[in-house]
């Protein structure tokens, strides 16, 4: 064959691609399993990373275009539902929805913005067939009163009254007032209670196809792997211990706490200078507090030469408790002197604005004013900023599961003397609560080196601006 000829039918097959993605959607095992499954309610119960969404987003429109590959589904037009936990999440489904869809399908009125998603206030995908599908965010409010859906998918887990609430709106949303169809996607994890749905699917109340993060269940069928082994046990060997279970198997039984960095070892105590080739960012991470050695600062020297490997060295720490801003200004200055590392060559992310017993207050501002008293610098000159820490969703679980991973790589190195942060390494557990977190004396060392980390190594993660208004 001629390379132009080749040239060409390769070109042939990605427009065919672009204009149909759903004729090249080749399922894995577990996902076929799902999709084809002619049960009401339906769960696909998986690990991280085996493509839950992907079948998702095949079920809503196999039945929105009357594509099911072999069930005879309801013929379009039809209403479906697409619930997702929260708007964050939502965009991100809503641009593997899009890719997915037959672009010809798409009824003109209906726009998608990449990067923010189906256009309107409650985003409606409209197909020349007269189906739709309605996206939804759990924590918003469903706004499902009197509706009825042909279909309803749920991405990842909902509270129960959601769960019941889009049950009932399915019971008569089939053909002629027919049973219309519930369809879970999750990994039991996060602070969503699930038991309920381990208790249906105890009882059989609900079907379930399982996915683990294996090489059989994340490769497509016919095809070659999507993953190698390595690349599914750099994944796994990122998650927690407490809930590897549930990210990897997509098991109910998580240990609600227990020690979290079980690959710190004593052999990344060191006081070895770090390479001497690297490319560092120098960063400090304030967590306040009022009681004793809740006042944290870490000192860290990260080495960013592999971007995708970073190598973590902790330099020093400041531990106090409760102290005018003065004093804690001075003791981080010492600590900065220490190591011959001007305040101006880091990065600073503080925790936000504590309060404590008979009316202390201790903030990022409030240190930032006294940076300035101490060194005699006008008002709001301070040539760097301590900005506030970013705080999403599951921020703790990622930027904790982050040093994981970086502990695991043996890229994680402390120096004895900071003695405090390595106690608290050893010992911190995560809290289900806020209220048990604050009250953990290991946590304030931790969440310092988390600020201190989590702005150099995921740059998602940049802190917000600290700013005061002045009258």
């Amino acid at each position: 064959m001629k390379l132009s000829s080749l040239a060409t039918r390769i070109n042939t097959l990605k427009s065919r691609s672009i204009i149909d993605p759903m004729n090249y959607f080749i399922p894995t095992p577990p996902q076929k399993k799902w999709i084809d499954d002619e049960s009401k309610i339906k769960l696909l119960l998986g690990g991280n990373q085996v493509g839950k969404t992907a079948a998702a987003c095949f079920l809503l429109l196999a039945h929105c275009l009357g594509r099911h590959p072999t069930i005879k589904t309801d013929p379009p037009p039809i209403e479906a539902w697409l619930i997702t936990h929260s708007h964050e999440q939502s965009r991100t489904i809503q641009q593997k929805l899009f890719d997915l869809i037959p672009k010809n399908e798409l009824h003109e009125s209906c726009e998608f913005v990449r990067g923010k998603g189906f256009r309107g206030m409650a985003p409606v995908v409209r197909f020349k067939n007269g189906s739709i599908i309605r996206i939804k965010t759990a924590n918003q409010g469903l706004g499902l009163a009197s509706a009825t859906a042909n279909l309803i998918v749920i991405d990842e887990p909902v509270p129960m009254d959601v769960f019941n609430e889009c049950l009932a709106r399915t019971l008569r949303g089939g053909k002629n007032g027919g049973r219309g169809t519930l369809a879970i996607s999750m990994t039991p994890v996060g602070n969503v209670d699930v038991s309920y749905i381990e208790e249906m699917v105890e009882n059989n109340k609900i079907s379930v196809s399982k996915a683990k993060l294996t090489l059989k269940d994340t490769t497509p069928i016919g095809l070659a792997p999507l993953l190698t082994e390595q690349q599914i046990k750099s994944i796994t060997d990122s998650f927690l211990p407490i809930d590897r279970e549930a990210r990897v198997n997509g098991s109910f039984h998580v240990v609600p706490e227990g020690i979290i960095f079980t690959s710190f070892t004593d052999d990344m105590i060191s006081s070895f200078p770090p390479d001497a080739d690297g490319q560092y960012e120098f960063s400090i991470g304030i967590d306040h507090g009022s009681t004793p050695n809740s006042q944290c600062c870490i000192l860290t020297a990260i080495d960013m030469k592999d971007q995708n490997n970073p190598k973590v060295y902790v330099l020093d720490e400041y531990i106090a408790g409760e102290a005018p801003p003065e004093a804690h200004v001075r003791g981080i200055l010492s600590m900065l002197e220490r190591h011959d590392i001007s305040p101006n060559m880091c990065k600073w992310t503080g925790d936000s604005e504590h309060h404590g017993a008979n009316g202390f207050k201790m903030s990022n501002l409030t240190l930032m004013r006294a940076f300035e008293n101490v060194l005699r610098l006008p008002h709001k000159t301070l040539p760097f900023r301590i900005k506030t820490a970013v705080k999403r969703r599951h921020s703790v679980y990622f930027s904790a599961s982050m040093l994981h991973s970086i502990m695991a790589r043996n890229h994680f190195y402390v120096r004895p003397e900071c003695k405090r942060l390595i106690m608290s390494i050893k010992n911190w557990t995560m809290k289900r609560d806020q209220s048990a977190r604050s009250r953990d004396k290991y946590g304030h060392a931790v969440d310092a080196l988390r600020y201190a980390v989590m702005p150099i190594v995921d740059k998602r993660f940049v802190p917000m601006q600290s700013s005061i208004r002045i009258r």
